[in-house]
């Protein structure tokens, strides 16, 4: 067997727990693989007949889905499944000048009037365009800025390097399934969390 530092043990010097514990996890770890596997399958023949769906729709006149996003029912009304697009707001390399242009104008103003307003405004422009601890900035703070109803060349002029820095990516697909299990009941989503499968022991009664 290979031990954690990568070299060969004979199996002879290798204890029964040690020997026991490996095979458990490996089993399990197949287990997962396998689901994980199965789950993939389930994805793609999902969104197979969601495709055949949305050709359906379009072909009956009710091409009404936004975006990639698709809600459809059963006949009875019991069974919904929905498919929702995340798309997400990118800044490019533009947003840099446009930063220059926001601190310049800040720091005018608050040479210029002094007191708290600059000063204000300069901080806000300096939170508004600092990184996440991912890296990335917050698109949000930054767009913040763009509502601002500020008349100023240089600000405006930033504005429009804003506007057309930002760029729309798909992001993350969510597909969702869910059932009522009556009519007088709301609908139950079925979720696939192994969490949710967790095995519920009865209490033993002394």
């Amino acid at each position: 067997m290979i031990d954690a530092m990568g070299q060969p043990v004979p199996i002879r010097y290798v204890s029964k727990y040690d020997r026991t514990r490996d095979a458990g996890v490996r089993r399990i770890q197949a287990r997962f693989l396998k689901a994980r596997e199965y789950l993939e399958k389930v994805m793609a023949d999902s969104l197979a007949d969601l495709d055949k769906i949305a050709k359906a729709r379009g072909a009956a006149g009710k091409d009404d889905s936004e975006k990639g996003n698709l809600q459809v029912s059963s006949f009875d009304g019991m069974v919904t499944v929905s498919i929702n697009v995340r798309y997400e707001i990118h800044l490019d390399e533009r947003v840099i000048r446009a930063r220059a242009l926001m601190m310049e104008y800040a720091q005018e103003l608050a040479t210029k009037l002094g007191g708290e307003d600059g000063a204000a405004l300069l901080i806000l422009v300096d939170e508004a365009f600092k990184a996440t601890k991912s890296g990335a900035l917050s698109v949000g703070r930054v767009l913040s800025l763009m509502r601002k109803d500020i008349k100023a060349p240089k600000w405006q002029e930033a504005k429009h390097l804003l506007s057309e820095s930002m760029e729309t990516r798909r992001g993350k697909s969510y597909l969702r399934v869910e059932a009522r299990p009556d009519r007088q009941h709301d609908p139950v989503p079925v979720r696939l969390d192994i969490a949710d499968c967790w095995p519920i022991s009865e209490e033993v009664q002394p």
